[in-house]
């Protein structure tokens, strides 16, 4: 079984039950166990992915999945180039226990020297903890806008004569949109200041003004990419979003991953064979 076969599965979506049936003289039993052996020795070998030239942006994100009720993340990451519009990812990490800061720190430790030497700045969520990390890495930190937008978002949908201050929740949510992409100046402050003053009503629930009292703590990481435009920082993790759904993707279709170290050799095949995926820095994107 050869490289034909690997780049049916991850890459041209076809199932292994289906490759199967396309050799009646192999069995569905047999296949599978050369499609695994396959596998390994692609996974075995060194990666092959090539990474960009110059100033490298780094973008991370985890992936959950429980194996025997125990959590378990697929650490993922990427790199683009300051002036490049793709993003190649490094081969993924698995760790069992939740995501946090300290497993991101073990991550971080197995990019090769040479390439981590070149990284300039890190995407990724408003974990705690990483404002430390990229403090001790000398990175710059530009926090995911998506996730953050996720949170109003899931309350701004909702209807809102049956929530506590829904028509300030809708002001909110409008606030935090343009605080993330309006230019420094006195708009920006104006912005600031009607968030604050929103923050103390008390109208608005108690989570909602913890959230913003946070965001407001971490405004500057949010708005990282208008501070150091020259790096073509991408203001979401949405590439790594992209690849965490094609996995999913894959598992599902092909009933594999039965435990971690399937898992891994599944995913990591799957994004040494995919390169790559579309990057585009802020002002690449779309609003």
């Amino acid at each position: 079984m050869q490289s034909n076969v690997l780049n049916q599965i991850f890459l041209e979506k076809y199932t292994l039950q289906h490759l199967a049936k396309r050799r009646p003289n192999v069995g569905i039993i047999n296949f599978r166990y050369r499609f695994r052996q396959a596998l390994r020795r692609f996974v075995k070998r060194p990666s092959p992915q090539k990474i960009p030239s110059g100033p490298l942006i780094l973008l991370a994100d985890g992936l959950f999945f429980y194996f025997k009720k125990r959590a378990w993340v697929l650490y993922l990451m990427a790199l683009k180039s300051s002036n490049g519009k793709t993003a190649v990812f490094l081969d993924p990490v698995l760790l069992p226990e939740r995501e946090s800061a300290e497993k991101w720190k073990q991550v971080f430790e197995t990019i090769p020297l040479k390439i981590k030497k070149r990284i300039k700045a890190l995407v990724v969520d408003n974990l705690n903890g990483m404002k430390k990390i990229t403090k001790q890495e000398n990175w710059v930190l530009q926090l995911c806008h998506f996730h953050l937008i996720l949170k109003f978002q899931v309350q701004h949908r909702r209807q809102r004569r049956a929530l506590l201050g829904g028509a300030m929740r809708d002001e909110i949510y409008q606030l935090i949109n343009q605080i993330l992409n309006v230019s420094n100046g006195p708009l920006l402050n104006i912005f600031i200041v009607r968030l604050t003053q929103l923050a103390q009503n008390p109208c608005i629930t108690y989570r909602i003004q913890a959230t913003i009292r946070e965001f407001l703590s971490s405004m500057m990481y949010y708005r990282t990419y208008r501070t150091y435009p020259a790096l073509g920082l991408p203001s979401t993790t949405n590439t790594i979003e992209s690849m965490n759904c094609i996995i999913r993707d894959l598992l599902r279709r092909n009933h594999s991953a039965s435990n971690p170290k399937s898992l891994l050799r599944w995913a990591t095949a799957l994004v040494r064979l995919r390169k790559k995926l579309n990057c585009n820095g802020k002002y690449y994107q779309q609003n």
